[in-house]
């Protein structure tokens, strides 16, 4: 198998027409780390300084991971993020490279972290934001984890990739729980789609600003709720306990479904991360154990006493 293309920013920054002419001067935001922090794995991310404008970030996906994203509903999200104002404000894009320039938030601004996601402030600012997108004009793609679930396993079996030997009874009662929330039924809104810490920026005041929109889809506005929960929260009742600030009170139902796709969300990114462990060129990151975490936390839900209980309750 041939290697990937290796981007280059002068490859991309020469096709931003707001730049042309411009002496570009380019440097690394970030390194990319899939464990123990979530950053940078998809895209690569650059500051941009033109020359007499403002300085941007250029981010386009990575070449190994082109096949993994739709490239056009990324673009999508991010624009409609844009347009909101709980995304960067959006220069230029090119769906066919999965390739933004953005503004670059500048100083003051930071990356969350799993500690940020404990300050009830922080929580409730990403939440609004989350909501905001939620009433944005629909994307024309759905996205539903459990079809994911299923095109990520035939990937991974195509390319030889191992599973662990509970696998089977993994991705059975994680189908349940999709056939079960099928049956209860939902709307569809825009969607993130994305709960990691690391695409949360927060600025000098306490402004949010969510990142990524690379899985941006129409779905249910739940899911988005759930994977930020499951993200923030060790215990399940501290997921009532946000639900219960956000909504006035912690309905089973609504408490259920986010415990639930949080589950599916964590299967989904095992088995991303354990076929980019096989088919990513970059060797030196920890796709299998970045796997292995996320398939036990899966596990610690399906193997839940309640797990039976909360299916029926969804």
């Amino acid at each position: 198998m041939s290697a990937p293309q290796i981007l280059t920013p002068d490859m991309i920054g020469s096709r931003v027409p707001q730049w042309a002419g411009c002496d570009l001067k380019f440097e690394p935001l970030c390194p990319d780390v899939v464990s123990p922090v979530h950053r940078g794995v998809e895209s690569l991310i650059w500051k941009v300084v033109p020359n007499g404008h403002a300085p941007a970030v250029l981010k386009a996906l990575r070449p190994d991971m082109l096949k993994l994203f739709d490239t056009g509903a990324a673009i999508a999200g991010a624009e409609l993020a844009s347009r909101l104002g709980i995304g960067p404000r959006v220069l230029w894009s090119d769906a066919a490279h999965g390739a933004l320039a953005m503004e670059y938030l500048g100083d003051g601004w930071r990356t969350a972290t799993l500690y940020d996601l404990q300050d009830k402030n922080v929580m409730s600012a990403v939440h609004a934001a989350i909501c905001t997108l939620h009433r944005g004009e629909a994307l024309s793609v759905r996205f539903d984890v459990f079809s994911e679930i299923e095109n990520l396993a035939e990937m991974l079996r195509k390319a030889g990739g191992d599973t662990p030997a509970d696998m089977w009874w993994m991705s059975d009662l994680v189908a349940e729980i999709g056939v079960a929330i099928g049956h209860a039924g939902f709307d569809l809104v825009p969607s993130r789609n994305d709960g990691v810490s690391s695409n949360i920026m927060i600025g000098p005041e306490g402004q949010v600003i969510l990142l990524d929109y690379d899985r941006a889809a129409m779905n249910d506005p739940l899911y988005d709720i759930a994977v930020l929960l499951t993200e923030a929260c060790a215990f399940p009742s501290e997921f009532e306990n946000w639900l219960e600030q956000w909504r006035g009170r912690a309905d089973r139902h609504i408490v259920n479904r986010c415990i639930l796709y949080g589950c599916a969300d964590d299967l989904m990114w095992g088995l991303w991360s354990a076929l980019c462990d096989i088919s990513s060129p970059r060797r030196y990151l920890e796709f299998r154990k970045y796997a292995e975490w996320r398939y036990l936390r899966c596990r610690t839900t399906l193997g839940d006493p309640q797990f039976e209980e909360r299916l029926r309750n969804i």
